[in-house]
């Protein structure tokens, strides 16, 4: 038995028990409503391996976590003001595993306090998005930037699940209808319904795109990994922006009208977007100018290390606009 679970042992005798004859790992999720939360949670609850807890806001019966429950997991209803109660709910608990917002730094500084109090071995922010470099980039990104310092200092075991742009996202607008996750879809950097398209820079450079269910599976399947680096890439496939113009053309069976925006150009529209007070607008301008200088792809770690066969670019565009209308 692992040195991990034998000081668990010492912390909560009757988990430690349990994990025991189970063999199975407990793991607590946090943020399980929002569609990313929601997928990695199907993933978590579908694993053997594991034994699931979703930390939830509310008193209230949510139809959403049904499934979930009937798999086998554990809904346990938190305070984020309090680290005192957050700490007696992480007693036992090996990994815990964030997915809320990071607009408001508090339930996440409160939650890491109390990880760090009750002796959980590892810890995963949320980031699920690009590499360090470019998420500073962001300004929305700021607290995620803030948290992951003191992540850092917290002398836990910790990483960072790196996954690219969403997928999920090409499904906007396709007479298919996403039931995936509860996630809120819109066109990034490619509407594949519109007429016409800006593309940034080149539409050459390289991106990482990863489903939010392969997101799910990935990070269900690293937490069997012995040792955590402080990054976990992944990908669903790194192609380019022209490559997904071609195959969308194919698909849909039409043209697509394409022009291509310097970076100097979206990053002043930024900045004029930013003194409207036009945070998404600014937001998207920020990302099209970092991934237009060649910064938007990740080093696919856990695609080499895990069993997970993730749906690639093409294949997803098929699944939702491969029924012409």
């Amino acid at each position: 038995m692992s040195k991990d679970f034998q000081s668990l042992s010492l912390r909560n005798p009757i988990c430690y028990f349990m994990m025991s004859a189970l063999n199975k790992i407990p793991v607590v999720l946090v943020g399980v409503t929002s569609g990313l939360g929601y997928s990695i949670a199907k993933a978590l609850v579908a694993n053997s391996k594991l034994c699931v807890t979703l930390f939830t806001r509310s008193s209230e019966a949510n139809p959403l976590l049904e499934p979930l429950i009937k798999g086998g997991a554990t809904i346990k209803q938190v305070d984020y003001t309090s680290i005192d109660t957050l700490t007696s709910a992480l007693r036992g608990i090996h990994t815990v595993i964030s997915t809320i917002s990071p607009a408001d730094l508090t339930p996440t500084r409160n939650l890491l306090k109390a990880v760090i109090a009750a002796g959980v071995k590892r810890f995963v922010p949320s980031e699920f998005a690009y590499g360090e470099e470019t998420n500073a980039e962001f300004d929305v990104y700021n607290n995620k930037k803030e948290l992951w310092e003191e992540v850092r200092a917290s002398g836990l075991e910790y990483t960072a699940f790196r996954n690219g742009i969403f997928l999920d996202y090409f499904a906007a607008g396709a007479s298919v209808k996403y039931e995936e996750a509860p996630l809120r879809i819109f066109p990034a950097l490619l509407d594949i319904g519109a007429e016409k398209n800006e593309l940034p820079r080149t539409g050459e450079e390289k991106i990482t795109f990863t489903s939010v269910r392969d997101i799910g599976e990935f990070v269900s399947a690293a937490i069997l990994l012995e040792k955590w680096p402080e990054e976990l890439g992944m990908a669903g496939e790194t192609t380019t922006l022209n490559q997904i113009v071609r195959d969308a053309e194919e698909i849909v069976g039409r043209k697509f009208e394409v022009t291509y925006v310097p970076t100097e150009e979206l990053r002043k529209r930024a900045d004029e977007l930013g003194a409207t007070g036009d945070t998404m607008g600014k937001t998207r301008c920020q990302i099209g100018a970092a991934l237009g200088e060649g910064r938007g792809e990740i080093k696919p770690y856990l695609n080499e290390v895990t069993d997970v066969k993730p749906i690639g670019v093409k294949e997803f565009l098929k699944k939702y606009w491969g029924t012409r209308a």
